[in-house]
């Protein structure tokens, strides 16, 4: 199975490399709404976040910056920061009125499959190929903690609406199609679904 894994991943980054400006092979892996709901992101195959009008449907703004395509995206609470998790294995903090990256966390070893702010704004979790999520610190970029316990890679991350814990979910397909709930402070896995 790991060997099956590593060739689709592989051939799927090198079709990813290959993606051509035309956008015939263009395509969207996440959107999200802004807090009040007049804007949306999009997350892309051709390694770019967009940021769009809802009302006109037209785009305000590109990001760049990720070197492979984009898996997810969110706004923060108050829709001032975008968040944006690649297959480059790095999450990106940008400003939305700017369009300029904030910064960049870099600590996952394989793709990022899932990001999102916690409801304050003040950390963000992203979910990873390689069965972890990491909690980060917005101000500093730091990695506060890393929740493992998966066996096969984390496909979605949430916060709780008190942000005192978060839940996970895994692919079934390879792995053990898990959701687990954690403790953000302790950082132990409470329960599994």
């Amino acid at each position: 199975m790991k060997k099956l894994r590593a060739f689709l991943f592989i051939f799927f980054i090198n079709l990813c490399s290959n993606a051509t400006a035309s956008g015939v092979l263009d395509q969207v892996f996440s959107v999200s709404f802004s807090p009040d709901g007049k804007q949306a992101l999009s997350g892309h195959f051709d390694f770019s976040v967009k940021l769009w009008d809802v009302a006109t449907g037209q785009e305000i703004k590109t990001f760049s910056g990720h070197k492979l395509f984009v898996s997810s995206v969110c706004f923060s609470p108050d829709g001032k920061q975008i968040l944006s998790g690649s297959s480059d294995r790095t999450v990106k903090l940008w400003d939305t009125e700017t369009g300029m990256e904030i910064r960049t966390f870099s600590g996952h070893t394989s793709y990022k499959t899932s990001v999102c702010f916690s409801p304050d704004g003040k950390q963000v979790l992203s979910g990873s190929g390689d069965r972890t999520i990491k909690l980060w610190d917005v101000d500093t970029g730091l990695e506060i903690k890393t929740f493992s316990g998966h066996s096969s890679e984390v496909s979605t991350v949430s916060f709780s609406p008190n942000g005192e814990q978060i839940l996970s979910g895994s692919q079934g397909l390879f792995g053990d199609g898990a959701i687990k709930l954690w403790d953000i402070n302790t950082g132990l896995e409470i329960r599994n679904f």
